[in-house]
Formats: structure tokens, C-alpha cells, sequence
């Protein structure tokens, strides 16, 4: 991969505009090119999985969906008053009692009339917090609070453009059922924390609670007892101590999301770091981490400030370079990209980075409708993998990508917003949604692909966007129709499924590749351009594209040479299975024992069933390997590796016998979806798949080949052997 990168100055308060195409254009000229940097050497401990096998969307998943959802009361839309006011400033004052476990609030705010006039301001505020008093103009003013909406009715009818200031008293105890602010404790010590996304904000302050409806600037001023300190967004103005409690003011000046409005409060172990953002000035990088964990998280922190300057150079200044970045450790057992100051409780190289990638792509800019989280989730889960392939090279980038294929069903587009667990799938707002970054570098080239960033970035910074938006920007930037394109990956389920033949056919003096492609899935056609890559008789290759959108399509490509082998996108840059025709098979050569299993995943476990035989018993095998040598060498028990990734159909032929040895883990999916598994067996050949998540492998032209149905999905965490000579597992 080669990356474009240029500087934006960082400026606050705009809001989301549409930038037309002669402005997408003129972004474009400035920019120089670079290319990735030489791989650097990463110990790893035995046993511990390589970073870009570590999957920041399922780490960071289950910290956003812990607590299970049933709110399906969620509104699908503001209300007409909140359309009508536009967010400008919040003042939030919060005293927090940990013994009580209690609240006491006012907010101040500060809103714009978009309309031409508004006679009523309503925020949402969910029970069982109670309003005590509210006030509109500094006056007393009367007020509703029915569900989780508080009416406030202005002192006189204020017209488009005027600012109408609202204040709310409240208090009582945040509801559990959002999980969006908690009581917990440490060490014997209180640790309260929020973690508003999507719609929590409401339950511990009143708010206009859309995303795409970004306050200007905030304060922060909260209030807690003694020896407590409290990390938020932005930057820290005082600490006001006395009378056994300390308050917090915490200032942010940049516009943000009330999602990303957050707290973090214990007795923490304090320290810093620094960006350097030129040379002669720096930003402060705050680290609020439990005591007894300083030490275990020293090491990841401190790769902070290289991974903003990596990102500043790829997708422009960091966003809110006047304030600072940070890490505040709290107990879920993953991450939130709150701005400014992520709240992190795992420490992973590829969840640091996907964190810091949401101060871009989702802070900065985020998605208007949590309909479109793929704008956030999506460009995160990417971004790990630039970041991986700077830090670690060509098999950082590969590895992650490989690991984040998903085959399955579903919209990346999430159609429903009641489901806290469809929002935030892993599989389609996570996994699925990076693919579609990666596809579209490659449909509109390196170049293009980067300047639609940058472009994006300036059109939307601090403001809000949609899925149309971004392709817009991408259309502008690249002079391509990229409709089909966002329609089948966003809008569309599943993925094509290729099968080709060809012949290479002597003309006059020349040659032609005589090429015929078939899209054999059965849920809708794709447009795609697919790489054919050909190997010369005699050595070397050449590559073409060609544009494939129909059912079966043939093609006649000029040839300089005749053809030994055609391999269709063999590179990886469509989330696609490809069905290699397995022809004239021998099925002479016994058994070929598959390992999908990275060696670095189970460290010992999976070496010494290797060394055990545990698969294959007595019988002789050959041997193919999914993923590359294990760093020790492998086990004395196994033959030298036939291949490595996915199996060709001309050795597949070879073997009367596959055992497979899967994991769907680290991307030995990918390699399973690319090898001719249902030729293979079409030919007459037998497969033993020995895996766990075997659904997983089982694609749709399988299922209907072999006659399987699956009823229930479910996880066995200990098998006991009944027969030796098993062993327990």
C-alpha cells in the first residue's frame, strides 16, 4: 500500500456542508506521495496473537453492547422542536455522590433557532432522573418531562438565527438499562464511568442526543469527593479543592457529539507524553490509569504518540491538536473513542490504534444517523490496518484484512436503530464495512482513494455525514459512477462468487487468453473490476482488468506469450470466493492434512497436538499450511508444507482426502472461501473440516450441495474423551 498524506490546519465550528465539486477538486492538487514505511521488528510473546490478528471491533463491541438492551421505546427522530433548534453550547454542572450513588445536575444551553420560529426547546433526559426547575431566558419557566423528553416552554417566540438559553435542574439516579454511566469500584475504590454511544447520553444529562447535532463547544464542571480525579473530554482549566469534595473543569472547545460527552473518575495514577506536531510546539498526551496497572500498560501507551503522528500524516493534522489526546482506563472489557480522552480497558496495540483513528473518523467527523455507524466503525477497523502495515509491513496490512473478511448475510446499513446489537455487529458495521474501504482503494486507485479522504475531511470536519455524503466525495474526487458499488456493498448482503475458465489460444503470430467468468451466487449480481493476473509460459506475468458485472462473461485478452496459469484477483482486493474448476483429478496421492490455525493464537496447545498426531493418527499425510512458519520451527511430526494460504485446485486434485484444521481466526476463512472445496467434492473427492464456528465455513453453495441445514448455533467449551486413545480437550 502507498499512502498520500498532507496537512490540514485544525479549525472549529463547522458544521456539516456540502462542498461542491470544483472545491473536492482544488483539495486535491497539494498533496505528495509516500510510500509505506520498511517493516520493524516486533517481539511477541509465545502464545500471544500477532496485532493484527487481535480484532479491536470484538474487543471494542462487547464494552459498547455489555448491557443488553430490550429499550425498543428508542425514537427514531428528534421531535419537531428539536429539528428547529440547533445546538451551540452546553455548560454542565455534575456533583457525584458514590456512597448514594446519586446525581445532582444543572445544565446550561445555549440553542440556535433553524426554523422560522420556535415557541418550545425540548432535550432528552430519560428516567427516573427527575427535573427539579427549569428556566428559559433566565426567567422560571414552565416544563413537561413525559419519557425521555423534557419540554420547556420559551419566555416568548424566538425567530430563525436567535439564540434561546435554557437551564434544567435535575437529579436522581442514572438507569441501568442504557449502561451508559455506572458505580463500580477498584481496589476498594470508586471507579464511575460513562459510556454514552448510542443514545445513553440522555440517562445522566439533558441533551439534544443526536449525533448529528454537534454543541459548538462545552464545559465540563464536576463535582466529587476528595482524593477522585476526574478525566473528561478536552482540556483541563482548574481544580477547585476544599470542603471534602473537588471540582473539575474541564473545557471543550472544538464541536462534539453528546455520545462522546464522557467521564472517567477514580484515584488514578496520572502521567504524560507528547505529541510533537512541529518543531517547536507539542501536544500533551494524558495517560489516567489505575495504580496497579501502570506498569502492565506502560509499553502500549507510550506507542500513542508515534500512531497520531502516523495518522496526522496519512489523514491530516490531528483534529483537536489545541486540546490533547488520552487514555482513561475503566472496567469494560473494551473501548470507546470518547473525544479527546478514549476510555480503555484493554490496552491492545490494534485497539489503541482503532481508537485514536475515531478522533478522524467519527469525532471529527461522524456519522449523522447511527444507520450509517459503518462511517465510524468501518474507518477505524481500517485504519488499524495502514497503521499495522507502516509499523509492521506488507503482512500487517494482509493480516488484518484477512482477519476481518466476512461471508455472511446482512446490510452493512443498519436498517433499525432499536437493536443496540445490529448497530454495532461486528461481522457488518466493523468487519465487512473496512472491506468496502479496501475494495474502493482499489477501484479508484491509491491516489484517488487517499484524496477522497482528505477531501471528505475538509468537506465535513466537526460536522456530520451520511453514506451519500461520502460518495459523493469519493464520485467528485475519482470521475467515477461509484453507485453500483456503494449500493451492493452497503446496501446489498453477501459477496460474489466467482468461477472462471480459459484457454490460451495461438492467433497469427500471437496469442489470446480466452477467458469466461461466472458469478455463481445466487443473492444478486456485482460489478466489480477484477484483477486477472497471468502466468507466462517461460516465466513472468502480466496483469489486466477487466469489468465484470453479468452473470457469465467472456473476454479475449491479448497475450505476450502462451498462458500457464490465470488466477482471478489473487491478491485479496474483493471480498469474493473464487470456485476453481478441479480438473482431471488423480486422488493418488492419499491424504493432505490443512492446518487453519495461527500458530501464534494457542502458542503451545496447538503445537503439541501437532506433535501428538492428534489429527492424523498412523496414516501418512502431506502437509499444507494456511498461514506462515511459526517462528520456533514447526513440529518434528509434520512433513514439509506443500503450500501456504489457499490450497491450489491443481494440488487439491492430488488428494483423495483433506483433513482441515480450521479456526476461523486470523483469516484462515479467507483461505478455506478461496480453495475449490465444492469442485473438489463434486469430483469426488472427501473432506473432513475439523473446526470450530463451522456455520462459518459453510457458505450457501455448500449447505445446498451437501444437504445441511443449521438449527442452533452452539459453543462447547470442554469436550471429555469417552474412548482412548482420546484425550480430554
Amino acid at each position: 500500500p502507498r499512502l498520500w498524506r498532507h496537512s490540514f490546519a485544525a479549525r472549529a465550528g463547522a458544521r456539516r456542508r456540502t462542498l461542491g465539486l470544483a472545491a473536492l477538486l482544488a483539495l486535491c492538487a497539494p498533496l505528495a506521495l509516500l510510500a509505506l514505511l520498511p517493516p520493524a521488528a516486533a517481539g511477541q510473546e509465545e502464545g500471544s496473537p500477532r496485532p493484527w490478528e487481535i480484532d479491536a471491533g470484538l474487543l471494542e463491541a462487547p464494552g459498547k453492547a455489555a448491557f443488553y438492551r430490550e429499550l425498543t421505546r428508542w425514537n427514531e427522530q428528534p421531535s419537531a422542536n428539536q429539528l428547529a433548534l440547533d445546538a451551540v453550547y452546553y455548560d454542565l454542572s455534575l456533583a457525584i455522590d458514590p456512597v448514594g450513588q446519586q446525581i445532582q445536575g444543572q445544565l446550561l444551553a445555549r440553542l440556535r433557532v433553524d426554523a422560522p420560529q420556535a415557541t418550545v426547546a425540548d432535550l432528552d433526559l430519560a428516567p427516573p432522573l427527575l427535573v427539579q426547575s427549569t428556566t428559559c431566558g433566565g426567567l422560571p419557566a414552565a416544563w413537561s418531562h413525559a419519557g425521555e423528553r423534557v419540554s420547556i416552554t420559551l419566555d416568548r417566540p424566538y425567530t430563525q438565527g436567535e439564540i434561546v438559553e435554557v437551564t434544567v435542574d435535575y437529579r436522581g439516579t442514572p438507569s441501568s438499562s442504557y449502561g451508559a454511566f455506572g458505580f463500580s469500584s477498584h481496589n476498594g475504590q470508586p471507579m464511575i464511568w460513562t459510556l454514552s454511544e448510542p443514545f445513553g447520553a440522555r440517562s445522566w444529562w439533558p441533551c439534544d442526543d443526536w449525533s448529528d447535532d454537534k454543541a459548538d463547544s462545552m464545559d465540563l464542571r464536576i463535582t466529587v469527593p476528595s482524593g477522585l480525579i476526574v478525566a473528561s473530554n478536552g482540556t483541563l482549566r482548574g481544580v477547585a479543592y476544599g470542603g471534602g469534595t473537588d471540582t473539575y473543569h474541564w473545557q471543550v472547545g472544538y464541536p462534539i457529539a453528546t455520545y462522546l460527552v464522557s467521564l472517567a473518575i477514580h484515584p488514578y495514577t496520572v502521567y504524560s507524553d507528547y505529541y510533537a506536531y512541529s518543531p517547536t510546539d507539542s501536544m500533551e498526551i494524558q495517560f489516567y490509569i489505575f495504580p496497579d496497572d501502570y506498569q502492565s500498560t506502560l509499553e502500549a501507551n507510550l506507542m500513542t504518540a508515534d500512531m497520531i503522528a502516523y495518522f496526522a500524516g496519512v489523514y491530516g493534522e490531528y483534529p483537536f491538536v489545541a486540546e490533547k489526546y488520552g487514555h482513561a482506563q475503566f472496567l469494560w472489557g473494551g473501548a470507546m473513542e470518547h473525544q479527546t480522552c478514549s476510555s480503555m480497558g484493554v490496552f491492545y496495540e490494534s485497539i489503541i490504534a482503532h481508537e485514536l483513528a475515531h478522533q478522524w473518523w467519527g469525532d471529527m467527523v461522524t456519522c449523522a444517523d447511527f444507520r450509517h455507524i459503518w462511517l465510524n466503525e468501518g474507518f477505524a477497523v481500517y485504519s488499524e490496518a495502514l497503521w499495522l502495515g507502516d509499523h509492521y509491513g506488507p503482512e500487517g496490512y494482509w493480516g488484518k484484512m484477512n482477519s476481518t473478511r466476512y461471508y455472511g448475510g446482512g446490510t452493512i446499513y443498519c436498517p433499525t436503530l432499536d437493536d443496540w446489537n445490529r448497530i454495532f455487529n461486528v461481522s457488518l458495521s466493523y468487519n465487512k464495512a473496512s472491506w468496502v474501504l479496501h475494495m474502493l482503494r482499489h477501484v479508484v486507485g491509491d491516489e484517488a482513494f487517499f484524496l477522497t479522504l482528505a477531501a471528505y475531511r475538509s468537506a465535513f470536519e466537526y460536522g456530520a455525514a451520511v453514506t451519500e455524503d461520502f460518495q459523493a466525495v469519493a464520485e467528485a474526487v475519482s470521475g467515477m459512477d461509484l453507485g453500483p458499488f456503494f449500493q451492493q456493498w452497503i446496501y446489498g448482503e453477501y459477496f460474489p462468487q466467482y468461477g472462471y475458465s480459459w484457454a490460451s489460444v495461438p492467433v497469427g503470430e500471437g496469442h489470446e487468453l480466452h477467458l469466461e467468468i461466472d458469478q455463481l451466487q445466487q443473492t444478486g449480481l456485482f460489478r466489480m473490476p477484477i484483477d486477472v493476473v497471468v502466468d507466462y509460459e517461460g516465466g513472468g506475468s502480466e496483469t489486466f482488468v477487466v469489468d465484470n458485472a453479468q452473470a457469465h462473461e467472456a473476454y479475449v485478452l491479448p497475450l505476450a506469450a502462451p498462458a500457464a496459469a490465470v488466477a482471478l484477483d489473487p491478491e485479496g482486493w474483493i471480498l469474493k470466493q473464487v470456485q476453481e474448476e478441479v480438473t482431471n483429478p488423480t486422488f493418488d496421492q492419499g491424504i493432505l492434512l490443512v492446518n487453519g490455525v495461527s500458530w501464534d493464537t494457542y502458542g503451545a496447545e496447538i503445537t503439541n497436538a501437532y506433535e501428538a498426531r492428534a489429527f492424523w493418527g498412523d496414516l501418512a499425510i502431506s502437509f499444507w499450511d494456511c498461514f506462515a512458519e511459526p517462528a520456533g520451527g514447526y513440529p518434528s511430526t509434520l512433513p514439509a508444507p506443500l503450500g501456504h494460504g489457499r490450497v491450489p485446485s491443481s494440488v487439491l486434485g492430488g488428494f483423495a482426502t483433506v483433513l482441515w484444521v480450521g479456526n476461523n481466526y486470523g483469516g484462515d476463512l479467507s483461505s478455506w472461501m478461496e480453495t475449490a472445496v465444492l469442485s473438489y467434492l463434486q469430483a469426488g473427492g472427501n473432506a473432513l473440516l475439523m473446526t470450530r464456528q463451522g456455520d462459518s465455513f459453510l457458505d450457501s453453495s455448500l449447505r445446498s450441495y451437501l444437504g445441511v441445514s443449521f438449527v442452533t448455533s452452539q459453543t462447547i467449551n470442554n469436550c471429555t474423551s469417552v474412548r482412548a486413545p482420546l484425550t480430554d480437550i
